[in-house]
Parts: structure tokens; C-alpha cells; sequence
């Protein structure tokens, strides 16, 4: 009777342990019919690649993105899981919106809840170094060296999505101007307007 008992715990132990290993984001390609993780960029202003890899350890979104407008910047985010997992996202960004950045805001919203995991934040490079977690679903990387216009700026970060089944948020994001560049553009935008105030 012992040897059954022993038998069948191991058995449910082996059950157990198997599930939790596959846990996580739903991949379509083993799962037919499951909602395939997806990016959407409803304003596209700006360039967006992305690539999401279910394959690895820890679910990596990787982003190649060329930021041309300085303006709030969203991403809608879904897909299916079957736990509230956590993904790593990887994004390199690049200034050509003429504007030096001095700080890069990034923030979660809607649909289930979605999280940064705190501690997991940090951008590559000597650009905008310093990590704050204004919440847990804002981030701010700011720094004393800014991203000029031409330069790339990597960022990496945790998300936790806190749900099981289908789930969506925006993630939202936002390159801070400098403020001396931003001075200079409004003296020649004046400057431009009073020329044609003149010649009229």
C-alpha cells in the first residue's frame, strides 16, 4: 500500500512540476488556436520592428524602433497565457526627431494590470542611466549625458502580466525634449513667423 501511495505522489509531483515548467505566455505554434502575442502601433508616427521570442527562459520582446516625432508613442500589447508570467522587453531606440532627449518615460496601463518588475530596469550604453520607478507601472530613465538626434539608446526592463487567459495594455512611451532644445526651435519658429509677418 505504501509503495502505491509513494508511487502515486511522485506521480502527481511529476504532474505538477512539468505544468509549472510550461507555464506562461501560449505559444500559437505548439497550441493551435491560441492568440499569438501581438504589437500594435495605432498612431504610427514613428518606425517599429518587434519580435517576441516564447522559446527562452524568460519570454524576451525585442523591439528596434526609430523615434522621429517627440510625442507620447503607444504600443498595444495582447496575447494568451496560462499563468500571470513575466516577459524581459529589449528595446533599441533611435533619436531622429532633431531634439536632444534628456529623459525617456515609459508606462503601463489598461486591460489586466500589467507591471514593471521593480529592479529590473537598466539602459545600455553611458545614455540616461539613471532608473526610477515612479509606480509600478512608470519608469524614468534620465541622466546627464542626453540622447542627441542620430544616437541609439537601449533599454531593457521586466513585465509582469498579472492574468491567466487573454490578455491587453499599452505600454506607453515618451522621450523628454531638452530643454535648451526645445528653447532654440521656439526662437526660430518665432523668428520664421515674424519674417512672414513682415513680407506680408
Amino acid at each position: 500500500m505504501r509503495k502505491i501511495t509513494v508511487v502515486l505522489t511522485l506521480g502527481v509531483v511529476m504532474t505538477l512540476l512539468s505544468t509549472v515548467a510550461q507555464a506562461g505566455f501560449v505559444n500559437p505554434g505548439e497550441n493551435p488556436g491560441a492568440m499569438p502575442f501581438t504589437c500594435e502601433f495605432p498612431d504610427n508616427q514613428n518606425q517599429h520592428d518587434w519580435e517576441f521570442d516564447y522559446d527562452i527562459s524568460v519570454p524576451t520582446l525585442i523591439m528596434d524602433e526609430i523615434i522621429s516625432f517627440v510625442d507620447t508613442d503607444y504600443v498595444l500589447i495582447s496575447g494568451e497565457t496560462d499563468e500571470d508570467p513575466i516577459f524581459t522587453v529589449v528595446k533599441t531606440i533611435q533619436n531622429t526627431s532633431g531634439i536632444n532627449w534628456t529623459s525617456y518615460i515609459l508606462s503601463l496601463a489598461g486591460g489586466t494590470g500589467a507591471t514593471f518588475v521593480n529592479g529590473s530596469a537598466s539602459a545600455g550604453g553611458n545614455k540616461l542611466q539613471t532608473v526610477n520607478y515612479l509606480h509600478d507601472a512608470a519608469i524614468e530613465f534620465s541622466g546627464a549625458n542626453p540622447v542627441a538626434d542620430g544616437e541609439f539608446l537601449t533599454l531593457s526592463f521586466n513585465i509582469n502580466v498579472p492574468t491567466e487567459g487573454l490578455f491587453n495594455f499599452t505600454l506607453t512611451q515618451e522621450p523628454v525634449p531638452e530643454p535648451a532644445t526645445i528653447g532654440l526651435l521656439s526662437l526660430g519658429s518665432l523668428v520664421l513667423f515674424r519674417r512672414r509677418q513682415a513680407k506680408s
